[in-house]
């Protein structure tokens, strides 16, 4: 089987590196794959696309292929990838963004070729663009990947998209480079104590992720419990967000500022943390920090928000929370009573990663998926 996965964009964003996962988790399956994405104009070699991908044994085809629709660099985009669906014979054209999704319909039903068309659904409850999606269905989509039932319901009432032409598949994480590497981490480098209660964020800084009950949850627990650290791993607006708050609540030495981390150092700072916590998803509604930190062996505490229900089983994965600091703190201090629990929760919130998150399983399910699809056009 020939798929072309098509993403319309240049950066490395939280919609690029699942969709590369997908196509080199495909690749190892046996399929023939290639990949297509936006250009590099502006950025570091390391935050592109298609430097990624090489770095993963793809060789992409640099396109236009912008996040947003712009009518000259699409009327190219579709020659271009007609001109790639011909050539290689693609059977599956694999599209994970609007821009993608629209551009890749119009080029696979001009090409001779004509592939069937599958679009990933990262959002858990519906498309961020639900007019551009249905004008791409309408052209001729054959199937859509949900990440949850909320899409799948969704796309039946608002889409009327029959549920034979939707699967439900949850992306992954490579759950072999965070759960089986030597477990290094950054304690002795931040100068933080073995013996800490490490309560760690993975997360763009800003007041929309809500840093602010973590910080706040500290302040509760630091007369009875001095070892709690919050560990900080990202880049984004500091001042605003930690420095003043950390300061007027007198817990500023507390927090430990890591910056941005990625590849070994970011499974490094995973690994420093007991306990992970996500009060609020970002631009990523996947919540990919959170199947990260499972696949380290973390339990999380995280809000009844978006996907994270389905994430986490609440006192066996990890804990739901309100979106409050009190909140915060009482399964904080919790776990720090029961250490026997917190211990069971990491064990099985690694267990939950590797039986749900897998590469190979997420290949699998898509492959199959695909071949369904030739069933139904065929009947």
């Amino acid at each position: 089987m020939n798929v072309l996965h098509v993403l319309s964009n240049y950066k490395w964003t939280e919609r690029a590196e699942p969709a590369a996962d997908l196509a080199v988790g495909q690749k190892k399956a046996g399929a023939t794959v290639f990949f297509a994405c936006g250009r590099n104009r502006r950025l570091d070699q390391e935050d592109s696309v298609a430097f990624r991908l090489r770095k993963k044994g793809l060789e992409p085809d640099e396109l236009r292929l912008n996040k947003h629709f712009q009518v000259l660099s699409a009327v190219r985009d579709v020659s271009a990838l007609r001109r790639i669906i011909d050539e290689r014979q693609i059977d599956v054209l694999h599209a994970h963004m609007p821009n993608a999704h629209l551009i890749g319909t119009l080029s696979a039903r001009l090409s001779a070729r004509r592939p069937h068309v599958v679009r990933t659904l990262y959002n858990p409850d519906k498309d961020e663009q639900p007019l551009r999606m249905k004008i791409a269905c309408r052209i001729g989509t054959d199937g859509i990947v949900a990440i949850a039932p909320e899409a799948q319901a969704w796309l039946e009432t608002e889409l009327n998209w029959p549920s034979v032409r939707t699967r439900i598949i949850e992306p992954s994480v490579d759950v072999e480079r965070f759960g089986t590497r030597p477990e290094q981490d950054l304690r002795e480098e931040f100068a933080i104590a073995r013996d800490a209660f490490v309560l760690g964020m993975v997360t763009a800084i800003g007041p929309r992720r809500r840093l602010d009950i973590a910080i706040r949850a500290l302040k509760r627990l630091a007369d009875r419990h001095p070892n709690v650290r919050l560990f900080i791993v990202g880049r984004g607006k500091i001042d605003l967000v930690i420095e003043g708050l950390a300061r007027e609540l007198g817990v500023r030495d507390r927090i430990v500022l890591a910056g941005y981390c990625r590849g070994e150092r970011l499974v490094q700072a995973y690994r420093t943390m007991t306990m992970l916590v996500y009060p609020m998803p970002g631009t990523d509604k996947s919540c990919r920090t959170v199947r990260e930190a499972m696949a380290t062996g973390l339990p999380v505490a995280a809000s009844r928000v978006g996907f994270l229900p389905r994430l986490i089983e609440d006192g066996k994965t990890g804990r739901l929370m309100d979106v409050d600091p009190d909140s915060l703190a009482e399964i904080v201090e919790d776990a720090i009573a029961h250490p026997d629990r917190l211990a069971a929760m990491a064990e099985e919130s690694l267990k939950a990663a590797q039986r749900r998150f897998s590469p190979a399983l997420q290949a699998e399910k898509t492959l199959a998926f695909y071949r369904d699809m030739q069933v139904i056009a065929l009947g």
